[in-house]
């Protein structure tokens, strides 16, 4: 195996079960970009990064993200007259 299908592979051992993961590579200069979406997101927000270490840093910030949009949300739902 390469070392970009070994990066491949561990990106999708740690975010795999949530994000689909792969890279495009690059023809004018031989690298890659790699790029993860969420399972089911039909591709209408793609993370796109210029390393594996940099998807990971995406992917763990997106994460973060979603937690504090799910957050949001419950607030928001929540009747403050529940609060008392």
């Amino acid at each position: 195996m390469s070392a970009i299908e070994d990066q491949a592979a561990a990106l999708r051992a740690k975010h795999g079960d949530r994000w689909k993961i792969w890279y495009v590579p690059r023809s004018f200069d031989g690298g890659y970009t790699w790029c993860a979406r969420i399972h089911g997101d039909d591709l209408r927000n793609v993370v796109h990064a210029d390393t594996a270490a940099h998807l990971d840093e995406h992917i763990r910030l997106r994460e973060e993200d979603l937690v504090a949009d799910a957050a949001l949300s419950e607030d928001a739902g929540r009747d403050p007259a529940d609060d008392d």
